[in-house]
């Protein structure tokens, strides 16, 4: 999907919003950010705070934090909300957020430094360097573990919620190290962040020292990431957020107690934006890891018919027309969340990260804000299309062959148009953002969940519309007049 299909009319939509102001707990760490941010991304700066702003307060995400990055430099970080709700403790810049399997990546650049460093062979079974690791009924390497298709299972019942500390790595693996594989190696995909708690057993056996150690000084230290720490419940680690959870009734409560030691690789980090935006800059310089170590860690794996997984070691990636254009992962934790991407083709990189379990921070919200940063251009003014005030009977195909259907209400005027539209997937939708311009007609839309959608007409009749909608994935959209 080509983001900037669908994002440079939905990005010109901010103006309409501008004049509402944010909300005034959020003002505080704008007002700091706001002398940071070069002006030529000042308009996209204030479309990315509707956007943020807008999914914190559907979803009841008490805090955010956002870093942008262009040419190697983070243009734009801004805290929202707050770290702390009882104590009404906003969140900065330097807010260590639980990043959960963004850790998965960093811990890669470990892997990848090694294969660099000849001590660690991709394709050696894992008990050359976990020797106390269980022999199965296959062999597995270390590619496999990490691409996730070893068979290696993933959380079951309550793991998730594991409150128990764990004081090695080693210990970490008796979780789930005699279990039987759920597949022959190699024939099928299957997420597993315990296979990532393997891959910190095999950094240890390869470098021969302990992981932690070994990650503070061979990616944190030597990248300068100094809000990237291990999850220690037994520390007091400045600037760590609180943590949230929804419950049944939807309010805002303290999220469970959980020790993240059993899964440091997996899961276990915690770090700013900005030290994710650094992270990802190292693997496009050349001057950390070599661009072919790079290459090697984003190439997608394939099953053993040849199905590409689209994940490499530690990174999904998308890819069109042969070229890498995101490699990514998103992070769920208790009480965390957050998503991660690299547009290598533009030398840019996002970090987007919540305090709260299932915070809406991906979708199509990175992709939204880091067009409007690269094309910064698209917030000139345009002359307003055709009016598609109305009620509009609208489909869009989806996946397994169905078909969504739903009504669009559409009111105002091509200034500024508001309504929501009802689907038959039972989720409803409101517009947050709207352009209308002699190309398009375009909107962003948000869920009762807090998350975005991009919505773009460019086909536009007196009783029929056209174009695409986008969720994270991109489907045609076609609407008739009722």
């Amino acid at each position: 999907m080509n983001l900037r299909r669908y994002s440079r009319p939905i990005a010109l939509a901010a103006f309409a919003l501008w004049t509402a102001g944010l909300p005034a707990a959020l003002r505080a760490q704008s007002a700091l950010a706001e002398a940071q941010v070069p002006a030529r991304y000042a308009q996209a700066v204030e479309f990315a705070r509707v956007l943020v702003t807008s999914v914190m307060e559907e979803s009841g995400t008490p805090g955010m934090s956002v870093a942008v990055g262009i040419d190697g430099r983070v243009v734009w970080s801004e805290g929202f909300g707050y770290a702390d709700v009882e104590h009404r403790v906003p969140v900065w810049e330097e807010t260590k957020f639980r990043i959960g399997s963004v850790s998965k990546p960093v811990t890669a650049a470990a892997v990848g430094l090694l294969v660099e460093g000849g001590k660690l062979d991709l394709d050696a079974p894992v008990q050359r360097y976990v020797p106390s690791f269980p022999e199965k009924r296959w062999p597995i390497t270390t590619r496999m573990v990490a691409g996730h298709i070893a068979g290696i299972r993933h959380y079951r019942d309550q793991e998730f919620l594991s409150g128990r500390r764990y004081d090695t790595v080693l210990e970490g693996l008796e979780i789930f190290q005699d279990d039987t594989l759920l597949f022959e190696p190699g024939t099928r995909y299957s997420y597993s962040s315990y296979g990532w708690n393997l891959i910190s057993a095999i950094v240890e056996g390869a470098s021969g020292e302990d992981f932690l150690p070994y990650m503070q000084k061979n990616v944190f230290d030597a990248l300068e990431l100094v809000h990237t720490a291990p999850d220690y419940t037994d520390s007091i680690i400045p600037h760590r957020t609180s943590f949230y959870e929804r419950n049944r009734d939807g309010a805002v409560v303290n999220a469970p107690f959980v020790d993240n030691s059993y899964k440091w690789a997996g899961g276990g980090f915690i770090s700013t934006p900005e030290d994710l935006v650094r992270f990802g800059f190292a693997h496009l310089r050349g001057d950390f890891l070599n661009p072919e170590t790079v290459a090697e860690l984003w190439r997608s794996q394939a099953t053993s018919d040849g199905e590409s997984t689209g994940y490499g070691i530690g990174w999904g990636t998308v890819v069109e027309d042969g070229e890498i254009v995101r490699a990514s992962h998103g992070g769920g934790s208790v009480g965390g969340t957050t998503s991660f991407t690299v547009y290598p083709q533009e030398n840019a990189v996002i970090a987007i990260v919540g305090n709260m379990t299932q915070a809406p921070t991906g979708g199509a919200l990175p992709g939204l804000i880091m067009e409007a940063f690269l094309h910064p251009e698209v917030f000139e003014p345009s002359e307003p299309g055709p009016d598609i005030t109305g009620i509009w009977d609208c489909s869009i195909p989806a996946r397994g062959g169905r078909v969504i259907t739903g009504t669009v209400e559409l009111h105002g005027s091509p200034a500024e148009y508001w309504g929501r539209a009802t689907w038959s997937n039972e989720t409803q939708d409101r517009i947050i953002v709207s352009h209308s311009s002699a190309a398009a007609t375009s909107f962003v839309i948000i869920d009762e969940r807090g998350g975005l959608s991009g919505v773009w007409f460019t086909t536009i009749e007196p009783d029929r519309i056209a174009g695409q909608a986008y969720s994270g994935a991109t489907a045609e959209i076609t609407c008739t007049r009722q």
